[in-house]
């Protein structure tokens, strides 16, 4: 576990519900059992470090972000910062209220309130912060237990510090940055298929949510009668399981690397930050897509990404 040196307290950790420390996840580790991890929604995640970090498109440094998956989080600032909350959320500062998806200065002594309203996580980026990294990363791991403020992957508690640099420089410049609205998401999951017989059946009926976390969704439906289970093998993040009592499981980042129940298809890599928005009750339906088609659609996420960020120099 790495620790940044010649960092300042800028926050303290007043109130947290289920809130842990994100960024992108760890990479190179798979061979040793140490999934990827990093946020569960990581559109949300990139537009908030964006909105305050300069330097997140060249730095080979993490951009870490709060993951707030329920209830609330507070902080009290002890040093300058622009942050930006991004994702459903009511947010107050000083008991005033606050807009999401737009970057601000906080200044010392001054308190933040968020409370979390989903679907799905809400992120928080600060621009001066720089947690401890694990492997890495500062990616909390349920699964493996690593990373998070204290390396074992616990969530954030409250008396916690955050460490880093106040808001100085350039970094200032992003105030007022702001998002412009996002687009209505798809009606189905594109999936790319693996078992092909399974798949026509499996994108033929409504599923149902069942379970959620980090470590997938479970799903219950038609009952879709699965094959033995087949010698355990690699899987990945958006991988569909068939489990032999009918119901199927989609992993999500924190999920297992291994697995030994039928493989129906993979979450197609545009749609994979939706696993994150399904509350239990949700109904959901999948569709069939080939590897051509998902490379297409996540070249449009990226470009879509790419033009929601309005700096205020645009705004001239």
């Amino acid at each position: 576990m790495s620790i940044p040196a010649d960092h300042v307290p800028i926050a303290t950790v007043e109130r947290a519900g289920l809130v842990t420390v994100q960024d992108l996840g760890r990479f190179g580790f798979t061979d040793v059992g140490v999934p990827t991890s990093g946020a569960w929604h990581r559109e949300r995640h990139h537009l908030a470090v964006a909105l305050v970090r300069d330097d997140m498109q060249d730095s080979n440094e993490p951009s870490p972000s709060l993951e707030i998956l329920s209830t609330e989080l507070s902080l009290a600032f002890h040093e300058p910062q622009v942050i930006a909350i991004v994702g459903s959320a009511f947010v107050r500062i000083d008991g005033h209220n606050a807009a999401t998806d737009v970057a601000f200065l906080v200044h010392a002594d001054t308190q933040l309130d968020i409370e979390h309203r989903g679907p799905g996580p809400a992120y928080v980026a600060l621009s001066g912060w720089q947690p401890a990294l694990t492997l890495g990363s500062a990616a909390t791991d349920s699964f493996s237990r690593l990373g998070g403020p204290t390396a074992d992957g616990s969530p954030i508690a409250p008396g916690q510090t955050l460490l880093g640099a106040p808001a100085i420089g350039t970094v200032t410049e992003r105030i007022g940055s702001f998002l412009r609205a996002i687009q209505p998401a798809p009606s189905s999951l594109s999936m790319i298929a693996v078992d092909h017989d399974l798949a026509d059946r499996f994108c033929g009926e409504s599923w149902r949510v069942d379970a959620s976390a980090r470590s997938g969704i479970r799903l219950s439906g038609p009952r879709i009668h699965a094959p033995r289970p087949i010698p355990s093998m690699p899987v990945v993040p958006g991988a569909i399981q068939l489990a032999p009592d009918g119901t199927a499981i989609v992993l999500g980042p924190d999920g297992g690397l291994t697995g030994g129940y039928p493989i129906v298809g993979v979450v197609a890599s545009a749609h994979l930050d939706r696993l994150a928005d399904y509350s239990i009750g949700d109904e959901l339906r999948f569709a069939r897509t080939d590897p051509v088609s998902a490379c297409e659609q996540f070249s449009a996420r990226e470009q879509r990404l790419s033009w929601m960020i309005i700096r205020p120099a645009a705004l001239n």
